[in-house]
């Protein structure tokens, strides 16, 4: 008996250890995604179109902060494509056992995420409206 319980409590204590990680994993990888988000779409709004890039790599940083559980550290890239930007972020979750042990495959517990917005002026978009409703009246 004292062979089987020695077994179910090293069992047990893995599984609460798997699923504590298993949070900080999805814990983390909706804060990347709001942050990639959240950033994005601060430097979508821009009123010049052409500093869209520049905007979003200079708070890329203070959006993703310190707050994620259990990674190395969080890194962004920009891309701007015509209309719209995309931010993506990235981190790895640092488990203490080999990453076979926990499905995760060889990239380990990765967290990529990408998030779009489309570049708008505000400013351009109100005046647009109100030229319209003056055009309609």
């Amino acid at each position: 008996m004292t062979v089987e319980a020695a077994f179910l409590i090293t069992w047990t204590v893995f599984l609460f250890v798997f699923l504590i990680y298993l949070s900080f994993y999805s814990y983390d990888k909706c804060i990347l995604f709001q942050d990639a988000y959240a950033v994005c779409f601060r430097g979508s709004i821009r009123k010049q179109e052409d500093t869209v890039v520049t905007y979003i790599n200079e708070h890329l940083r203070e959006q993703f902060g310190s707050k994620y559980f259990a990674t190395e550290r969080v890194t962004g890239r920009v891309e701007r494509n015509g209309n719209t930007t995309d931010v993506t972020g990235e981190c790895q979750v640092n488990v203490p056992i080999r990453a076979d042990f926990t499905m995760a495959g060889r990239s380990g517990w990765l967290i990529r995420t990408t998030a779009r917005a489309q570049i708008i002026n505000p400013t351009r978009v109100i005046r647009k409206s109100r030229w319209i409703g003056n055009m309609i009246d």
